[in-house]
């Protein structure tokens, strides 16, 4: 019998797959960590609970295929900061210290080994604020340089522009017009599109305030992060119905495409030393990040 050849490392791109050796060996080929992030959490009555994990998921696993060389896809993190969405039954929730401490810990842990280039690609919203400062303080505590943000803040206004049909603002929030049609995409057999309903938040209609509005590509100055159930009836927020499979396939090569050419451009961002500007050396410790 002949076995197959495993691949070489440099077209492996999943780092559960690689052994020690191989990770010390990606490490030198100055890989970039792609590490998932997302949420387990209601999306409505038409779309299962994982919307989150496999948008997020499969847009890095499939930058990474399309870029081995420069691209190592870290397991998962499937649990996010999601207190204000429990009033919907199989929502999960982490705690702002524990999420922040876990990204940070596994931010430490690739600069350790190696890894000077950590992307988290985050498939949630409520949990951006504390990817941003997980992301800070891992730059400040090691030598690697390290981002966050949220798969579809990749997508350009004029690419939004030709493929959306849904009002703003609001149309394309909470399991609406672009995430339905994501997963209509990456798997349309779990979606129940005729449980789908449109749903516009109170604060999004015209007229009602200068200051709150919301939408995953843009909102108001104002941020009132009530929980979920003061603006949705089911869950949805946003205009589920307007989805299509082919719109998702579009959106998700767009996020992919600008993806792996974020990941090119990382890797090789210089880092920039520090410097000091007191005439006086300082004399006690600066603050704790």
């Amino acid at each position: 019998m002949i076995v197959a050849e495993p691949p070489p490392v440099t077209e492996k791109y999943v780092y559960g797959d690689l052994t020690w050796p191989e990770v010390a060996h990606a490490a030198g080929q100055r890989k970039v960590i792609l590490l998932p992030i997302g949420s387990t959490e209601q999306h409505g009555p038409h779309l299962p609970i994982d919307v989150d994990n496999l948008l997020s998921n499969s847009v890095c696993m499939e930058a990474g295929r399309r870029a081995p060389e420069a691209v190592l896809v870290a397991p998962q993190i499937p649990y996010g900061y999601n207190i204000h969405a429990l009033d919907y039954p199989g929502t999960m929730h982490i705690g702002y210290e524990h999420l922040i401490g876990t990204c940070l810990d596994l931010s430490k842990s690739f600069a350790y080994h190696g890894f000077k280039r950590i992307v988290i690609v985050n498939g949630h919203g409520g949990n951006s604020a504390a990817l941003e400062l997980a992301s800070r303080r891992a730059i400040l505590e090691t030598d690697a340089l390290v981002t966050s943000f949220t798969w579809w803040s990749l997508l350009e206004a004029d690419f939004i522009a030709s493929v959306r049909d849904s009002v703003f603002p609001g149309g394309a929030g909470h399991a609406g017009e672009i995430e339905t049609s994501v997963y209509l995409h990456l798997a349309g057999r779990k979606v129940q599109m005729n449980k789908a309903n449109d749903h516009i938040a109170w604060y999004n209609s015209r007229g009602t305030s200068s200051f709150q509005w919301g939408d995953l590509f843009g909102s108001g100055p104002v941020s009132i992060f009530e929980r979920t159930s003061t603006f949705t009836e089911d869950g949805t927020f946003g205009q589920a119905t307007l989805a299509t499979a082919e719109k998702g396939k579009l959106i998700f090569e767009e996020a992919v495409r600008r993806l792996v050419d974020f990941v090119k451009e990382f890797q090789n961002r210089p880092s920039r030393p520090s410097v000091d500007h007191h005439s006086a050396k300082p004399t006690s410790s600066a603050p704790e990040p």
